[in-house]
Protein backbone atom coordinates (compact mmCIF):
# COMPACT_ATOMS: atom_id res chain seq x y z
CA UNK A 1 0.00 0.00 0.00
CA UNK A 2 1.36 3.50 -0.99
CA UNK A 3 1.34 6.35 1.62
CA UNK A 4 -0.52 9.39 -0.19
CA UNK A 5 -0.37 11.74 2.87
CA UNK A 6 3.01 13.51 1.87
CA UNK A 7 1.31 13.98 -1.73
CA UNK A 8 -1.92 15.18 0.52
CA UNK A 9 0.14 17.79 2.88
CA UNK A 10 1.83 19.40 0.39
CA UNK A 11 -1.01 19.61 -1.44
CA UNK A 12 -2.67 20.95 1.12
CA UNK A 13 0.64 23.47 1.60
CA UNK A 14 0.28 24.97 -1.35
CA UNK A 15 -3.06 25.75 -1.15
CA UNK A 16 -2.76 27.76 1.80
CA UNK A 17 0.51 29.37 0.60
CA UNK A 18 -1.95 30.32 -2.22
CA UNK A 19 -4.59 31.13 -0.47
CA UNK A 20 -2.16 33.66 1.93
CA UNK A 21 -0.68 35.49 -1.32
CA UNK A 22 -4.21 36.47 -2.08
CA UNK A 23 -5.33 37.71 0.97
CA UNK A 24 -2.08 39.40 1.49
CA UNK A 25 -2.04 40.88 -2.23
CA UNK A 26 -6.08 41.47 -2.95
CA UNK A 27 -5.19 38.91 -6.25
CA UNK A 28 -5.57 40.15 -9.88
CA UNK A 29 -8.92 42.76 -8.93
CA UNK A 30 -6.90 44.69 -6.55
CA UNK A 31 -4.19 45.11 -8.50
CA UNK A 32 -6.39 46.39 -11.65
CA UNK A 33 -8.02 49.27 -9.45
CA UNK A 34 -4.70 50.00 -7.88
CA UNK A 35 -3.70 50.73 -11.53
CA UNK A 36 -6.84 52.78 -12.33
CA UNK A 37 -6.60 54.45 -8.53
CA UNK A 38 -2.74 55.74 -9.77
CA UNK A 39 -3.97 56.95 -13.15
CA UNK A 40 -6.70 59.07 -11.92
CA UNK A 41 -3.79 60.23 -9.44
CA UNK A 42 -1.41 61.27 -12.23
CA UNK A 43 -3.94 62.86 -13.77
CA UNK A 44 -4.58 65.21 -10.84
CA UNK A 45 -1.14 66.04 -10.53
CA UNK A 46 -1.09 67.22 -14.16
CA UNK A 47 -4.31 68.95 -13.75
CA UNK A 48 -2.15 70.48 -10.34
CA UNK A 49 0.94 70.74 -12.52
CA UNK A 50 -1.17 73.05 -15.50
CA UNK A 51 -3.04 75.32 -12.45
CA UNK A 52 -0.17 75.90 -10.92
CA UNK A 53 1.91 77.04 -13.82
CA UNK A 54 -0.83 79.29 -14.94
CA UNK A 55 -1.22 81.03 -11.32
CA UNK A 56 2.68 81.82 -11.29
CA UNK A 57 1.70 83.28 -14.86
CA UNK A 58 -1.49 85.16 -13.99
CA UNK A 59 -0.01 85.90 -10.33
CA UNK A 60 -3.38 84.36 -9.18
CA UNK A 61 -5.05 80.65 -8.44
CA UNK A 62 -8.05 80.02 -11.24
CA UNK A 63 -9.84 76.67 -12.41
CA UNK A 64 -9.41 76.94 -15.51
CA UNK A 65 -7.53 73.92 -17.08
CA UNK A 66 -6.96 75.52 -20.71
CA UNK A 67 -3.55 74.97 -21.89
CA UNK A 68 -1.77 78.38 -22.74
CA UNK A 69 1.30 79.23 -25.03
CA UNK A 70 3.56 79.82 -21.79
CA UNK A 71 1.92 76.31 -19.77
CA UNK A 72 1.31 74.25 -23.04
CA UNK A 73 0.13 70.62 -20.07
CA UNK A 74 -2.87 69.12 -21.18
CA UNK A 75 -3.58 67.20 -18.86
CA UNK A 76 -6.46 64.70 -19.07
CA UNK A 77 -9.89 66.12 -17.47
CA UNK A 78 -11.66 63.06 -17.11
CA UNK A 79 -11.79 59.66 -15.71
CA UNK A 80 -10.42 57.58 -18.43
CA UNK A 81 -12.46 54.45 -16.95
CA UNK A 82 -15.91 56.18 -16.03
CA UNK A 83 -15.83 59.35 -18.14
CA UNK A 84 -16.54 61.64 -15.24
CA UNK A 85 -14.96 64.58 -15.08
CA UNK A 86 -12.34 65.24 -12.49
CA UNK A 87 -13.75 68.02 -9.94
CA UNK A 88 -11.46 71.55 -9.69
CA UNK A 89 -12.74 73.77 -6.86
CA UNK A 90 -10.67 76.71 -5.51
CA UNK A 91 -11.27 76.70 -1.98
CA UNK A 92 -9.47 80.30 -1.15
CA UNK A 93 -7.66 82.73 -3.06
CA UNK A 94 -4.17 80.56 -2.78
CA UNK A 95 -5.61 76.98 -2.16
CA UNK A 96 -7.64 74.13 -4.87
CA UNK A 97 -9.18 71.08 -4.22
CA UNK A 98 -9.00 68.59 -6.74
CA UNK A 99 -11.19 65.48 -6.34
CA UNK A 100 -11.86 61.56 -8.00
CA UNK A 101 -13.95 59.18 -7.55
CA UNK A 102 -11.31 56.59 -6.06
CA UNK A 103 -12.10 53.00 -6.12
CA UNK A 104 -9.69 51.81 -3.07
CA UNK A 105 -9.58 53.79 -0.05
CA UNK A 106 -6.66 56.26 0.53
CA UNK A 107 -3.50 54.65 2.01
CA UNK A 108 -2.10 58.15 3.25
CA UNK A 109 0.86 58.25 1.35
CA UNK A 110 -0.45 60.44 -1.69
CA UNK A 111 -2.23 62.77 0.59
CA UNK A 112 -5.45 61.98 -0.49
CA UNK A 113 -8.44 61.97 1.94
CA UNK A 114 -11.13 59.97 2.42
CA UNK A 115 -13.55 61.75 -0.39
CA UNK A 116 -10.95 61.44 -2.96
CA UNK A 117 -9.67 65.01 -2.91
CA UNK A 118 -6.20 67.32 -2.25
CA UNK A 119 -5.94 69.90 -1.23
CA UNK A 120 -2.61 72.20 -2.29
CA UNK A 121 -1.98 75.60 -1.60
CA UNK A 122 0.20 77.87 -3.69
CA UNK A 123 2.45 80.10 -3.27
CA UNK A 124 2.18 83.09 -5.45
CA UNK A 125 5.44 85.08 -6.56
Amino acid sequence: MVRRWPVWALTALSLAVLAAGLAATGGPAQGRAERRDQTRSMDLSGIQGLLICKAHQDRRLGTDPTPTEACPMTPRLADPFTAAPYRIELIAPDTIRLCAAFELPPRGDGGFDESGCIIQQVTLP
